[in-house]
């Protein structure tokens, strides 16, 4: 009789109930499903069914839907799918996999079946499978791979190999994927408690690891191994969960714990015990700077930006144990070693951390940093770890600073008094530390000369909270030559010892120097440097400061700020002030935009009781803005990128043209946007989107918006750039030649791509020589030269030619004098793509430009009878126009794509 076999499954499964059943519980009726094997028809012994099982079920004449269940009493994993059995089969293959998963449980078995439309149900079977006996799995013991068996004594000497111990274990009987392997090896079994190390923790058995003949094998940590008592003993003890569950642990509080294997793992109580012999050397890693990198391979460095508050040396080491005894040091290029501390490895720690710090690394900056540590444990001498050598970079140091300097320029015209020098707080400055602080420069004359500022002097409180700030003599400033170059030095110790030679210096800062004006020189702009003023410093404002030698109340002090078109704006009157020795006119934002892009001219006039006096001219050369927004067309794409494709693809209807809001914008100013191209003829076009209109005040707050006409975008053509410029005047000016120009947006309109299909399905089939012709809407083939006949036939049917296709040399495989064909596009192509079918002897093809000259030739001299593609594409700003094929034999061409732009 046929029989049917239950699956293995881990996963929850749902008989369905038929229709025409009724779904209340049955009443257990039929007799008990019986086991091939089994001992009373209740015990069974996994080694009796190697090969699997099987159940035979006691039916009624008639049975029909008949179900058989399987699951493991008191569990609800694993789960086994209830198995459907023919109608007419009445026995069931239970496979050895689903056995070696019910290990040591006792299964519930039953059956349920449909008897004249009514469910009847079977006795439930309680199958005890039994675990399998020591004697079976002696082949499974675990092994210690270095032992050696001396006088029926079994040792592991640790001086004769070298790294981790290896346990190995032959595969046990019924293994199978998804059971769970446990292996722990019992140390020091002498004293209470033992110490135990997991070999194995849960190990799944993998698919490829399920067969008789594999050996696992395991790593023993030389470290854990070279803790244990000399000459004591060490046991492997080995468990497996059949059912592939979770495992659930004893409780450890058990001092006298045989082995932590699970409780629901089957222990094969097959001890591996063998006596040992310590080798107490260890195999040390060098410790790590967490803060360093390594750069190159093999090589290590350290950004002291990283360091400030210190370093962390880790040290980690394989075999790391509780009550480890470890001391770290640091060592310097003269080799005395500093101790970081000691520590006790605790419980549970994989590494320890050791601080570094900061003074280690600041009296090494340049130099190299050494790391080492020493490790004791039991009663053995300390072992001393390799060396990590770590370069320590140099510092980010502070630059000094003049705090009265204006781009650049220390103008002694610009403020009264000493100057202020300043160094902002660097890393690694310390309270006590020595600076120094000297300038350079030249004498009228043109000779060298310099003065000290700071001569080893110690780092106060208050230059670590705020900086280095400390006054400059202005009497020694003035023996300086005026317009000279001046260099600003610092420089701090960093290693303790107060002396110049061993400071670091820090970048130097030069200056522009500029002495005081004499009697009625030109007035000062404080916001530009001499006659150049950036505009962008005068955003607010800017002033205007007048000073002469002996100035007085008495003075009536009047400026005058002059355009070259002649407006002029006064200034004052005002008193001089003797106690300032300088006189200040304020000039307003509106006058200095207005002013950009030209040359201002700027006096002042000082009346006092005799006479009127005019001083020299200051011609204020006021700059462009430089800070100007760049035209978006966030149609393009990128949208605000040079180089950007404006794909007329990729939008419908109009793109439109923002710039970003400028700083000196005015309402009434006037602004220009442009557009310049290349038209499809290649002739030149510009249009414009805004042609000076005006600003409103929307404008200023805002940023422009403005429609770009699609029709204008429509004339330009393929792959040619478009500039977009934009315009603004700074006054009030009507002409755009006036205006302020900004960065232009360089885009590249892509126009369309249009792609046809030629597949000759529109032609009369007919075969012509040479000196014939064919036309479709797309091409024209000329058959120039050569014998034989070519022309529109039907021959095979697949991806490279079907229905009609283009015959060439029909019939012929050698064809002398071989055929030339000219195909003509009625367009110029950007790409052209054609299949080729059963060519078999050499052939090439020539495709040609408008011009007709050649673009390339591509050569095919293989036989390639299955078919191939035929495909070219042009280069910008070639188009194909026409190709020659050259052909020998009997060969089909079909299924072209043509691509171009409209």
């Amino acid at each position: 009789m046929a029989k049917k076999t239950v699956p293995a499954s881990t996963a929850p499964s749902h008989a369905s109930i038929p229709a025409q059943v009724s779904s209340a519980k049955p009443k257990a009726e039929l007799p008990y499903p019986i086991i091939e094997f089994a001992a009373n028809n209740s015990v069974l012994y996994p080694m009796d069914v190697l090969e699997g099982t099987r159940a035979t079920l006691t039916l009624p004449a008639g049975a029909t839907h008949v179900l058989f269940y399987m699951a493991i009493e008191g569990q609800e994993e694993p789960t086994f799918e209830p198995v459907s059995v023919e109608d007419g089969v009445d026995v069931v293959e239970i496979p050895a996999q689903l056995i070696s998963y019910c290990i040591g449980h006792t299964v519930l078995m039953r059956y349920t079946a449909t008897v004249g439309g009514q469910l009847r149900e079977s006795l439930t079977l309680e199958l005890q499978v039994q675990h399998i006996l020591e004697d079976d799995l002696l082949d499974s013991r675990p092994v210690f791979k270095n032992s050696t068996n001396e006088w029926n004594t079994w040792w592991l000497r640790m001086h004769n190999f070298s790294g981790d111990e290896i346990v190995e274990i032959k595969a046990w009987p019924m293994i199978y994927p998804g059971q769970r392997l446990f292996v722990t090896v019992a140390g020091n079994q002498h004293i209470a408690p033992y110490r135990f190390i997991w070999v194995a923790l849960g190990h799944v058995v993998q698919p490829g690891e399920a067969h008789a003949d594999h050996i696992f094998r395991f790593r023993l940590s030389r470290g854990w191994l070279s803790r244990l008592g000399d000459y004591s003993a060490i046991t492997a003890h080995l468990g497996v969960i059949w059912d592939t569950t979770v495992p659930v642990f004893p409780e450890p509080g058990d001092p006298m714990l045989e082995n932590p294997l699970p409780v629901n793992a089957q222990d094969f109580h097959l001890r591996t015990t063998s006596l040992l012999e310590v080798d107490p050397t260890q195999e040390l890693s060098a410790p790590h700077l967490r803060e360093s990198v390594e750069l190159p391979p093999g090589h290590w460095q350290v950004n002291p930006a990283n360091t400030v508050n210190g370093g962390h040396a880790i040290v980690a080491y394989d075999g790391m144990a509780q009550d480890d005894h470890v001391c770290a040091y640091a060592s310097g290029p003269n080799g005395v070693r500093v101790p970081l501390g000691c520590q006790d490895v605790v419980a549970g720690q994989a590494s320890l951390s050791f601080d570094v710090a900061p003074d280690l690394f600041a009296a090494l900056f340049n130099q190299t940093l050494t790391l080492d540590y020493s490790l004791q444990f039991n009663h053995y001498a300390p072992q001393r770890s390799p060396e990590r050598v770590v370069k320590v970079l140099g510092p980010q140091l502070t630059t000094p600073d003049i705090e009265e300097v204006t781009s650049g320029v220390l103008d002694l015209n610009t403020f009264h008094g000493d100057a202020t020098a300043l160094v902002p707080i660097w890393d690694y400055a310390k309270e006590g530390a020595c600076c120094w602080m000297w300038i350079t420069g030249v004498l009228e004359d043109g000779s060298a000369h310099g003065f000290d500022v700071l001569v080893s002097e110690p780092l106060t409180t208050a230059w670590l909270a705020d900086g280095v700030a400390t006054a400059i003599a202005r009497d020694k400033l003035r023996e300086l030559a005026d317009c000279s170059v001046m260099v600003l030095h610092f420089a701090a110790s960093f290693d303790g010892l107060c002396e110049r030679e061993t400071a670091l210096e820090f970048p130097s800062r030069r200056f522009h120097l500029v002495q005081e004006n004499v009697e009625l020189t030109a007035p000062a702009v404080l916001e530009a440097v001499g006659s150049q003023l950036t505009i962008w410093n005068g955003r607010f404002g800017v002033t205007v400061r007048v000073a002469y030698e002996r100035i007085n109340p008495n003075d009536t002090i009047t400026g005058y700020w002059v355009k070259p078109n002649g407006a002029r704006l006064p200034l004052g009157p005002e008193p001089g002030n003797s106690e300032s020795g300088y006189v200040d006119f304020s000039i307003p934002r509106e006058a200095v935009i207005r002013g950009a892009g030209q040359t201002i001219q700027v006096s002042y006039t000082v009346a006092s009781a005799c006479k009127v006096r005019e001083s020299k001219v200051l011609k204020l050369t006021i700059s462009q803005p430089v800070r100007l927004p760049t035209p978006v067309v966030p149609q393009a794409t990128p949208p605000a990128t040079q180089g950007g494709l404006l794909d007329l693809a990729s939008f419908a209807g109009d793109a439109s043209i923002t710039v970003e809001k400028w700083w000196f914008a005015l309402v009434g100013q006037r602004v220009w946007l442009k557009c310049t191209g290349v038209k499809k003829d290649d002739s030149a076009y510009t249009f414009y989107v805004s042609n000076g209109s005006i600003l409103t005040q929307d404008d200023v707050n805002e940023g422009l918006v403005r429609k770009l006409d699609r029709a204008h975008l429509e004339l330009l053509k393929h792959d040619s750039p478009l500039v977009v410029t934009c315009t603004a005047t700074t006054d009030e000016s009507q002409h755009e030649r006036d205006g302020i120009v900004f960065p232009v947006l360089n885009l590249v309109v892509r126009r369309i791509l249009i792609c046809e299909i030629e597949r000759f399905e529109d032609l009369a089939r007919g075969t012509y020589s040479a000196g014939g012709r064919i036309q479709t809407p797309l091409m024209t083939i000329t058959f120039e030269s050569g014998a034989g006949l070519a022309g529109i036939v039907r021959y095979g049917n697949n991806q490279f030619y079907s229905g009609n296709h283009f015959v060439m040399c029909q019939n012929v495989g050698y064809q002398v004098p071989p055929q030339l064909h000219r195909i003509e596009f009625s367009r110029a192509l950007e790409s052209v793509r054609f299949s080729w079918s059963w060519k078999q002897r050499p052939a090439h093809v020539t495709f040609y430009d408008e011009d007709g000259q050649v673009i390339t030739s591509a050569n095919y001299p293989d036989d390639w009878q299955g078919g191939f593609w035929v495909e070219h594409t042009t280069t910008p700003g070639t188009a194909i126009k026409s190709m020659l094929i050259h052909v020998e034999d009997y060969s089909f061409i079909d299924n072209f794509s043509m691509c171009y732009r409209t």
